[in-house]
């Protein structure tokens, strides 16, 4: 009898386990068909949000404004330290 009651929890695992792999087979594939499915704003677990999506309009047109002439001084004069500098290297 003590040989049974091993296979009898050998068969029970082995069950648990495809049970399991089974039931994460589907989880995955809704996960998939949630994800394939979404509009964008759509809550993970909820639906389509409410209302208009938050957004900060674009004040200016400019994709790269100009900088302000302190800056470059700036600029200008730290990189015209590693100018000066010997680097004591080849060339």
């Amino acid at each position: 009898m003590p040989e049974f009651k091993g296979v009898l929890m050998i068969i029970g695992a082995m069950g648990f386990g495809v049970l399991l792999a089974i039931i994460c087979f589907f989880l995955g594939g809704w996960l998939v068909f949630k994800t394939k499915n979404a509009v964008p704003g759509e809550k993970f677990l909820g639906g389509v949000p409410k209302g208009e999506v938050f957004h900060l309009p674009d004040t200016n047109d400019e994709e790269f404004p100009a900088a302000p002439q302190e800056v470059l001084e700036k600029t200008n004069s730290f990189l015209q330290q590693f100018s000066n500098r010997n680097t004591g290297g080849i060339g």
